[in-house]
């Protein structure tokens, strides 16, 4: 290897090495639990996992029903009893039952969840 090879590998070991004790550190401090919010680093990381755990035929699927009054009025009422305990009615989670769940239901009002594709929906569900 030439010389600058030896340096920038030295330089990617040294970036490792601060990720793992950084990592480290913050385990021992904080430890795992879904009882904590995570942190903008791991909402960030959890984001884009999701995004690679779900299959590209699945984000990519579309909403074979068409929107009508009919399948809207439907679509609510099945929200209304099977969702709304937990998300509340206007979707944001501040129930006494999603308050009390470890980890809360996502606000579903915030641009991460709207901007998510109907199949990538329908997957995670």
């Amino acid at each position: 290897m030439k010389r600058t090879q030896f340096k920038y590998a030295g330089v990617l070991l040294a970036v490792i090495i601060a990720a793992a004790v950084a990592l480290g550190w913050m385990v021992l401090s904080r430890g795992f639990s879904a009882r904590l919010e995570p942190n903008a680093a791991e909402a960030f990381i959890a984001r884009h996992v999701r995004r690679l755990a779900i299959p590209r035929s699945a984000r990519d699927a579309k909403n074979p029903l068409q929107a009508s009054p009919e399948v809207l009025s439907g679509a609510m009422e099945h929200f209304a009893d099977h969702c709304a305990s937990c998300h509340g009615n206007d979707g944001q989670g501040r129930t006494l039952i999603g308050r009390g769940l470890y980890p809360k239901p996502p606000d579903m009002t915030l641009p991460d969840t709207q901007e998510l594709s109907d199949g990538a929906l329908y997957y995670i569900i």
